[in-house]
């Protein structure tokens, strides 16, 4: 009696695991197909000057950046199981497959607790959310330090009418935060806030910090190699000044706008006009970063779920209710 309900689950988690396969792939080729300033043909011409040195010295700058991020997971999981570098590898990238397909990536609070029993899946969502506010805050930095340097180029000069929308924009900002802080919401998110802080000791939050600091240098440096590699004639100052402008600004579109790499490519491109750069480079460079870092990444997680078996009870009798 117990053979049909577990061939069943088998069943149900094998269906599950072919269809997130599908919607990874599906949602790479929805990409590679939606941006309309960038054709399939000018994007492979654009990178055929790129020798396959160059493109393993790409793939070495991608695998650092996740080795970073593995580390990373493997020193904010420590406190519940002593995971390898292998198991938290396997657990990120899983996650990973499911977060690209969901708006903000919130589907990895959801996938990264799977992998742990239940009694601690309110902690890896803390752990995960702490992780995350960390990284945000590396980006926070670097972008407030390159927008600083972009305002005192003589290159980078706003219109009236763009410091206009600015100021709007950040004043409207101040006034709704103004208005939320006394909110049952806003007090609810603080509070989850305070509490994945105090799950860590100052030197353990360092650690964690050093580690986002170390993964966002890498894969913004990425960027600036692409612009070498594509014989793009900017300085490294101007250029690293957009990079890291680029990716504070477009950290706060994502919660609205759901196509990430091309709202990092629109604002890449925007920034890097003030230098007189073609967009064309720009919307290549952006594109491919996003296939090494998330696509590349998401295929490979979407494939390491067929060797996941669930830390829980799959009451396969109630999905239908």
């Amino acid at each position: 009696m117990r053979w049909l309900p577990y061939k069943s689950k088998q069943l149900f988690l094998l269906l599950l695991k072919v269809a997130l396969l599908s919607a990874v792939c599906f949602f790479i080729y929805h990409k590679l197909t939606a941006n309309q300033e960038l054709s399939w043909t000018s994007f492979t011409g654009q990178l055929q000057s790129i020798s396959w040195k160059a493109f393993i010295a790409l793939l070495v700058f991608t695998i650092l950046n996740w080795s970073l991020e593995i580390f990373k997971w493997k020193k904010l999981t420590q406190k519940i199981s002593a995971i390898s570098f292998q198991q938290s590898a396997f657990q990120l990238l899983s996650a990973h497959a499911v977060a690209i397909l969901t708006p903000n990536r919130i589907g990895e609070y959801g996938a990264k607790p799977m992998f742990f029993l239940k009694k601690y899946w309110k902690k890896i969502v803390l752990y995960n959310f702490f992780g995350n506010i960390s990284q945000l805050l590396a980006t926070v930095i670097f972008g407030m330090i390159g927008i600083v340097f972009l305002l005192n180029n003589s290159a980078f000069q706003l219109n009236f009418i763009s410091f206009q929308q600015l100021l709007v924009s950040t004043g409207t900002i101040l006034i709704v935060l103004f208005f939320l802080r006394k909110s049952v919401w806003f007090q609810q998110q603080f509070s989850k806030l305070k509490k994945a802080f105090l799950q860590f000791s100052a030197i353990q939050q360092i650690k964690i910090l050093g580690l986002s600091i170390g993964r966002y240098l890498v894969f913004s440096h990425q960027f600036y190699f692409l612009l070498i590699l594509l014989n793009v004639d900017i300085s490294y100052l101007d250029a690293m000044s957009c990079i890291f402008s680029m990716y504070f600004l477009a950290s706060i579109l994502p919660s609205v706008f759901l196509l990430d790499a091309v709202i990092k490519g629109g604002v890449a491109v925007w920034l890097f006009s003030f230098f007189q750069v073609e967009a064309l480079p720009v919307l290549a460079i952006s594109l491919t970063m996003w296939l090494l870092n998330f696509a590349l990444p998401g295929v490979i997680g979407s494939l390491l779920w067929f060797k996941f078996q669930p830390r829980f009870d799959l009451k396969f009798s109630t999905l239908w209710k």
